[in-house]
């Protein structure tokens, strides 16, 4: 392995939040949070730089996985498609690790970020893990991705084998499949599981929902207080650090900040004409031009159901590994992505429609995520049954070849004029 080019990329990601942090700190009227949020991936990323040294283990694994557990055994998490999208988002070099992943024959059909994690291991950009771990939470990219990292990178795997739908079987199958998890662990990193430990993070877990719970609360204030990277940076604060003090600080600073606009009556734009629902992720590369555009237009993104409508439901410490295993049914993802549509997923999008005044929605058709493509039909007759209107926009998260920032602006300035019209 080339340790310079390993050391290079996260030491890359550590210096690039850092200045960010630094930027966002000095800039009038910034929001705190924010400032947190660029400090979080620092940290992140210095806990995988430094891992080798501290003599920890380090596991990369696909999203949705239960890092809960990593961190009760002090193992360090790798989060495999974050990883890829920061590279796109902060250092806009994906084009490479997109193009190594297709010399191993990943077709552009396949996940972009799951082609760039790919890349990356073959082009030995990031530290070799200690340990792969993966499961079928979303899709079958998701599910065929380890044994692919697995082969790469020569280290040993588990699958998690997550059940379909939610019923009292399936969770205590789910249960039986994290013992063997927690076993298989401890037999790799020759450490037992700190099961206190556990209880405490699944504690600080259950006051993140409450808090992403209630920043979905003030969203629905006109005008609105949070614009659309906003909510960028309240997925990947779970995906990073479910459980821990970083991400608790992080959500209490951001609630108290969006308290103190709507007390004040300032929205996330100056004049906001239009409250949409955004449907999907957004092209990460274009993500600042997207901002600028909403923000001329007086756009701001109120609710995204598919990823920041938690369900409801409370965690039990005392019982960590049934609270582990519940998490992964309360998660939105979870419920509008891997489960029948015409049970929460349509009424919970019709729902937030309604509750956040929505003027209209955008699908980002991700064209590498099949499944939820293929829900795009029946989503937009829910959504007509309510007079909401939605535009679809052909795009890839990370992949700067799918689509030009013209062409997005073009189709998203069509989309504003006809909501104007109405």
């Amino acid at each position: 392995m080339s340790s310079a080019g390993t050391s290079t990329k996260i030491e890359t990601f550590i210096q690039t939040a850092n200045l960010l942090s630094r930027m966002n700190r000095s800039q009038p009227g910034a929001r705190e949070s924010r400032t947190l949020y660029y400090r979080m991936l620092a940290d992140y990323y210095n806990n995988i730089h430094r891992a080798r040294q501290e003599g920890k283990l380090i596991a990369a694994h696909t999203v949705f996985f239960p890092t809960e557990v990593l961190y009760a055994m002090d193992i360090v998490p790798m989060h495999m498609e974050t990883t890829t999208w920061l590279s796109a988002f902060l250092l806009k070099e994906q084009s490479e690790l997109l193009a190594k992943g297709s010399e191993l024959g990943l077709a552009p059909e396949i996940c972009s970020p799951h082609r760039g994690v790919a890349g990356m291991f073959a082009l030995q950009e990031i530290p070799k893990p200690d340990v792969i771990l993966w499961s079928n939470l979303i899709c079958d990219n998701t599910a065929k991705s380890g044994e692919l990292l697995m082969e790469l990178t020569g280290s040993p795997g588990y699958f998690l084998d997550n059940p379909f739908q939610d019923s009292p079987g399936e969770l205590d199958y789910l249960i039986g499949e994290l013992k063997e998890m927690v076993t298989f662990l401890e037999e790799v990193s020759g450490k037992k599981m700190n099961w206190e430990k556990l209880s405490e993070i699944i504690e600080r877990t259950n006051k993140e929902i409450d808090l992403y719970r209630e920043i979905n609360e003030l969203r629905k204030a006109v005008p609105s207080p949070m614009n659309i990277s906003g909510y960028l940076e309240l997925i990947s604060a779970d995906y990073l650090f479910p459980g821990q003090v970083q991400a608790i600080e992080y959500l209490t600073k951001l609630r108290d900040e969006l308290k103190s606009s709507i007390l004040n009556k300032e929205g996330a734009v100056t004049n906001e004409r239009f409250r949409l629902m955004n449907l999907f992720i957004p092209p990460l590369h274009l993500l600042g031009s997207l901002v600028n555009i909403f923000d001329e237009q007086g756009a701001v993104s109120v609710a995204e159901p598919m990823f920041t409508r938690w369900s409801d439901g409370k965690l039990d410490p005392s019982k960590p590994l049934r609270s582990v295993a519940q998490k992964s049914f309360l998660i939105p993802e979870r419920r509008s992505m891997y489960g029948p549509l015409k049970g929460p997923a349509i009424p919970d999008i019709v729902e937030s429609a309604e509750q956040y005044q929505v003027d209209g929605a955008i699908y980002w058709a991700f064209m590498g995520c099949r499944h939820t493509c293929a829900a795009i039909k029946v989503i937009k007759e829910a959504l007509n049954e309510i007079d909401v209107p939605m535009l679809t926009i052909d795009c890839d998260i990370i992949d700067p070849t799918v689509n030009s920032e013209d062409e997005v602006r073009e189709q998203l300035m069509q989309f504003f004029e006809m909501l104007e019209d109405r």
